[in-house]
């Protein structure tokens, strides 16, 4: 089902043929998880012209097909980067790089993602709303709805959750059946985390916020629900104008007015140059949003000045980056090639999620007062045998070295293993993006920063030393399973299984979850005012994860559609547009 979607044909839309000179009200930059959602309600203002340019084209069938999400890091349809950690930090990662995967074709990372649905909890917003008017929970509640088409029955029928959710937005979200092996599997696993003192709830984005359950996914119908799918495929508009392969290198902004009037461009091989009567949108990821304002002179000076870019406005622009950093842990499972039924039940499963996932949010502090989850895991069950697959995904997928990968996948020769990522939600440590050079083909330069705040690695050990109780449940007892001993060379003097170990185990075999978020900060000292324009300039907005001030609690390609949504409507509303005609979507 999932192949035969995934190849049919397939209705993107078709890319204009873009001349230099052409003028345009609105023009956004990058087709990804907002800035596809901006353009294309921005466009259903009549009278509204949009440009929206991507650098990529359109997504392949790996990127339908819902369980082929593994495929695509590494190909034209990824920016590919690489983004580094400090000295003595992830040593497990050969030259301490891990491989920044952002997708480049139309729906950005919606496109090449895992495809989790998760959206933070209320206490996030409310502190984002401390620092922006109208970024609290109850003013952005509506614009996750807005784009949510919530199609599973247990929520919508549940007068618990089905306020907290809806069920005609463009976005479908479903957390589809899956086959027996898969549902034992799910079961067991639930089980041994309520047997450690964590709730199973129906839901991680309803009422209750600490609990484990199975997500909910961004696909149905065998197809990804990207925001390509949702809000460009089969909706071509007169006013919407949609150029792939077009490469933004340069915001235009007046000397004298500081005003933003258009985009420098590379298309078909040639440097162009569009205008806008009205604004720019940036909405290019944390990554590249920040790359492209500090090439047009938006930045810190001591970051452009050495490169010989003139300063236009002195901004903290690519500081404040976050990322949720993941902290890997092997469990044994039973030794039996009955588990070898796993991994040939996966090409059954091509239209939904190819392994049994579970999800979680907990705390260790249990004070009085917050309900706010202070970890998310994510586990995998994976059959024994499948030690190859193992290997070649660890090494290439993630960066991990020979001796750590060749260890997780040595635990899986004959046995089930449980591969869990333990992750720091609320890292306190910040990182950076900074340019290489003036040239624009240059890649940005990303430095993650995990662990310069001291406390994260104690907070992350305490969240690693709880999920070790997980090899002590009944169902691993019975199975004689045990926490694997992976190869982490950095760490191989010291006694395996003590305080001292683990805690050198966080700094060096950490992850990335591919979280960026915040390079372009909203709040007074930042970026971005309220309202999503960059201070200094006019004419100008950022609309994507790099606005958020604090990382939310969980996946963030929800809450980044959440701001392209929010973001349209702030547009409109600041040129008294602020209707939908019921034409469109």
């Amino acid at each position: 089902m999932a192949l035969a979607q995934a190849i049919i044909p397939a209705g993107w839309p078709q890319s204009y043929s873009l001349r230099d000179g052409d003028k345009f009200d609105f023009i956004v930059v990058g087709a990804g998880s907002a800035g596809a959602i901006v353009a294309a309600r921005l466009s259903e203002v009549p009278h509204f012209r949009v440009l929206l340019l991507e650098a990529g084209g359109d997504p392949p069938p790996a990127s339908v097909a819902p369980s082929l999400f593994g495929t695509l890091g590494h190909t034209e349809y990824d920016w590919d980067y690489k983004a580094y950690l400090d000295k003595n930090i992830g040593t497990v990662h050969p030259g301490r790089a891990i491989y920044m995967t952002r997708g480049k074709m139309l729906g950005g990372s919606s496109s090449n993602n895992y495809e989790v649905y998760s959206r933070g909890v209320p206490e996030d917003y409310d502190e984002w709303g401390q620092v922006a008017k109208g970024w609290d929970w109850d003013s952005v509640l509506p614009y996750f709805k807005k784009f949510e088409g919530m199609k599973d029955p247990n929520i919508t029928e549940n007068p618990d959750h089905q306020d907290l959710h809806s069920t005609d937005g463009p976005v479908l979200v479903t957390r589809p059946e899956t086959n027996s092996y898969f549902n034992e599997v799910n079961d067991i696993i639930l089980k041994s985390y309520e047997e450690m003192g964590m709730k199973k709830i129906l839901e991680l984005n309803g009422p209750d916020n600490l609990g484990v359950s199975r997500p909910h996914f961004t696909f149905a119908n065998g197809r990804r629900s990207s925001t390509a799918e949702a809000y460009l495929r089969g909706k071509e508009r007169y006013n919407l104008k949609i150029v792939k392969y077009a490469r933004v290198t340069r915001i235009l902004i007046d000397d004298l007015t500081s005003r933003v009037y258009g985009t420098e461009v590379f298309v078909s091989g040639k440097k162009i140059n569009v205008f806008a009567n009205l604004e720019v949108i940036v909405s290019a990821g944390a990554i590249d949003s920040p790359k492209l304002l500090m090439l047009s002179g938006i930045g810190p000076r001591e970051v452009l000045t050495p490169i010989g870019i003139k300063v236009i406005v002195d901004l903290p622009v690519g500081k404040n980056l976050q990322d949720h950093h993941y902290t890997p842990i092997v469990f044994t499972g039973q030794r039996s090639l009955h588990s070898v039924v796993q991994n040939l039940l996966v090409p059954t499963e091509l239209d939904s999620y190819p392994v049994p996932l579970q999800s979680g949010f907990f705390r260790v502090d249990k004070g009085c007062c917050s309900q706010r989850p202070q970890f998310q895991i994510f586990n995998v069950r994976i059959g024994a045998t499948a030690s190859p697959i193992i290997l070649f995904g660890f090494r290439t997928i993630t960066n991990f070295d020979e001796y750590f990968s060749y260890s997780v996948s040595k635990a899986n020769v004959d046995r089930e293993i449980d591969i869990t990522s333990v992750i720091n939600v609320h890292p306190r440590s910040r990182g950076e993006v900074t340019l290489k050079s003036s040239n624009p083909f240059d890649d940005p330069v990303i430095n993650m920063g995990y662990f310069r705040d001291e406390e994260d690695v104690e907070t992350t050990f305490r969240g690693l030393k709880f999920m070790l109780l997980y090899s002590n449940t009944t169902y691993f007892r019975k199975v004689g399973g045990k926490i694997a001993k992976l190869d982490v060379r950095a760490c191989n003097h010291l006694k395996w299984g003590t305080d001292q170990y683990w805690r050198c185990y966080v700094r060096h075999a950490v992850g990335s979850m591919l979280h960026p978020v915040g390079t372009c900060e909203m709040g007074p000292y930042g970026v971005v005012d309220e309202k999503l324009r960059v201070y200094g300039v006019s004419g100008l907005r950022v609309a994507d994860a790099s606005v958020m001030m604090t990382i939310p609690s969980g996946n963030t390609n929800a809450p980044t559609m959440m701001i392209g949504e929010k973001a349209a409507d702030l547009i409109k509303a600041d040129y008294n547009a602020l209707y939908q005609d019921k034409y469109f979507i």
